[in-house]
């Protein structure tokens, strides 16, 4: 009878489907909801608005001086998915090996080789991916 009920525990076992986390399950809801006003548009005025300002010129169109603007996108489509913070363009561009171009963000000022000092911190693309995963919010 005892083997009996361990084999059927690990037949259900075997047989139980591996469902993922629902999308902002744990991505990004590990912490209290991320402000757009008083969190990431702080660090996008920072680090981003130099050269992505509605008044600047930048070859990729993307502007950032708004939310809108934000998620409106540009030449290379959208800049985020809501939900899919490691899989959105943005934060794909802030790391070593971006899908085009170059690194973001750009330091116009610094020679050849040297690493941008306008580098965000781990803590800052973080902000910007729970705020994607969750839901990438106009708050």
């Amino acid at each position: 009878m005892r083997n009996a009920a361990i084999m059927t525990a690990a037949v259900l076992v075997v047989i139980t489907p591996v469902l993922p986390a629902q999308q902002g399950e744990t991505q990004g809801q590990d912490r209290p909801p991320v402000s757009f006003k008083q969190e990431v548009f702080p660090i996008i005025k920072k680090h981003c608005l130099p050269c992505h300002a509605e008044d600047n010129y930048n070859p990729s169109e993307l502007v950032l001086d708004t939310y809108e603007t934000l998620m409106a996108g540009g030449e290379h489509g959208k800049a985020l998915e809501p939900g899919k913070g490691a899989e959105s363009l943005i934060v794909k561009k802030l790391g070593p090996q971006p899908p085009f171009g170059k690194v973001m963000p750009v330091n116009k000022k610094k020679k050849s080789g040297e690493e941008s000092k306008n580098k965000l911190t781990q803590d800052e693309v973080k902000v910007l991916v729970d705020w994607i995963d969750q839901g990438a919010k106009n708050n």
